[in-house]
């Protein structure tokens, strides 16, 4: 049967290359969706992590870094550093802007103000904010907006300098830049956005280093009880709460597509298996004149099918990787992680199922079949 169906792969060799590649296509969508969803999670745990902090310090009831007001009191910062084994907690205030240059759209950005800890993890071109109305921005506004180092960045009639471009600076759709707590200061007071500035945060989050050996979950406890106003995160458990978030917001909608990509990829398959069934009747009516069994013969189209999948997902693979590349290099805003182990594994084996459902949906035409007509014709 394995011999049979080589040489029927080898027949028409043409004709193979091309289901390959169709059926590639398909599935090279599907992993382009997993690797997008993949990608945004990434994007939201990787904002807390590469603040570079021992512990998180927020405002009681806020569990989130991202898609939450945090506002905590000026004198928090002292009273935490007065703890026994912290080093030092470095504050950091997340601000939402809408950004807009005349002939383009606007886009909505993260103000990230930091003062000695929090800042870009990674920088693509230039420096760290260094001098007054520095800013660093994301690449993925360097590439939409045409923007270089030294180049004006406005918002608002403010005019900041870009003096570097960071590397991966985004998530939830949304570029973040990066400036110190003096401009924004100066922002507050000469931008024309602002109103009351009692009513805007000054401080967010506190990002606490502690001193080698310390016991993290006692200076944790430690913190509660002198700020009652606050709550303490590890980062990881903060960016377990953002990935959690991101999940609740786009994961139905993500599914949907997925599954509308499985849809696809079911029917190619099936439509292939099918069109191979009817251009084989004559075959298969002599093979089941030699007593050939219609299960048997239905098994070998899904065997025939199975390693048309197995041939067909690695040139789906290249086809999202090159889809992913190309995505990044138009817009960096948008990281797609193609080879995230378990969407990989979840898609190779769900299409090995496909295959199998495919290949069994010809199954009434060669029941149908009569061998005598065969003969006969």
């Amino acid at each position: 049967m394995f011999k049979l169906i080589y040489r029927q792969l080898r027949y028409d060799p043409f004709r193979t290359m091309l289901t390959c590649i169709a059926i590639a296509s398909a599935l090279a969508v599907i992993l382009l969706l997993e690797g997008f969803q993949s990608g945004l999670l990434i994007q939201l745990k990787n904002v807390t992590l590469n603040r570079g902090a021992d512990l998180i310090v927020t405002q009681s009831g806020v569990s989130n870094f991202l898609a939450s007001r945090s506002l905590l009191p000026q004198l928090s910062r002292q009273r935490i550093e007065d703890i026994a084994g912290v080093k030092e907690a470095h504050p950091i205030t997340m601000i939402p802007i809408i950004y807009e240059k005349i002939g383009y759209r606007k886009s909505p950005v993260f103000f990230v103000v930091y003062d000695t800890g929090g800042g870009p993890s990674k920088l693509k071109a230039g420096n760290t904010v260094k001098k007054p109305r520095d800013i660093v921005i994301d690449e993925s506004l360097s590439v939409l907006y045409d923007l270089k180092l030294g180049d004006a960045f406005i918002v608002a009639d403010f005019e900041f300098r870009i003096s570097g471009i960071a590397e991966g600076a985004s998530a939830l759709f949304t570029a973040f830049s990066f400036i110190n707590y003096d401009d924004m200061i100066d922002f507050f007071f000469d931008s024309d956005l602002v109103g009351d500035i009692s009513n805007l945060p000054l401080l967010s989050y506190l990002l606490v280093e502690l001193k080698p050996g310390a016991d993290i979950t006692a200076i944790a406890e430690a913190i509660e009880m002198a700020e009652p106003e606050a709550d303490v995160y590890t980062p990881h458990k903060l960016s377990n709460n953002d990935v959690a978030l991101g999940d609740t917001l786009f994961g139905p909608v993500m599914g949907v597509l997925i599954t509308a990509g499985y849809i696809i990829a079911l029917l190619v398959v099936g439509m292939i298996m099918f069109a191979a069934v009817h251009s084989r009747l004559s075959s298969f009516g002599v093979m089941k004149a030699l007593g050939f069994p219609n299960h048997l013969l239905v098994s070998a189209l899904m065997i025939e099918s199975m390693l048309m999948i197995l041939l067909a997902f690695p040139l789906a693979t290249l086809l999202a990787l090159t889809g992913a590349w190309l995505i990044e290099t138009l817009v960096p805003l948008y990281l797609v992680s193609v080879l995230e182990s378990i969407p990989m594994i979840r898609t190779f084996f769900a299409a090995l199922l496909l295959g199998i459902i495919g290949a069994y949906l010809p199954y009434r035409l060669i029941a149908r079949l009569d061998a005598a007509s065969v003969f006969r014709r």
